[in-house]
């Protein structure tokens, strides 16, 4: 692979890492919001459906973490550092 065509699929990759990061913090905030709808409500059928949604989220956390494990080298030697 030439230097140039390096350098592109570097900055692809950099923008893809922060993209998958970005994805990751609307994630974590769909979460909180999820749950504080839910704390705040009293039926218990909006609630198991907020719940779901919730949890829906969190699967969605984890597929993200799992391609950025894939494609951070570095982010995922923090994991395994962290037996993660």
């Amino acid at each position: 692979m030439n230097f140039r065509k390096a350098q592109l699929n570097k900055i692809m990759d950099n923008k893809t890492l922060k993209s998958l990061r970005e994805d990751l913090v609307g994630e974590l905030g769909a979460i909180n919001q999820y749950q504080e709808h839910i704390d705040e409500i009293n039926d218990e059928e909006v609630k198991k459906i907020l719940s779901h949604i919730r949890d829906d989220e969190k699967e969605h956390l984890s597929e993200l973490i799992k391609i950025l494990r894939k494609l951070d080298v570095i982010q995922e030697e923090k994991f395994r550092k962290e037996e993660l």
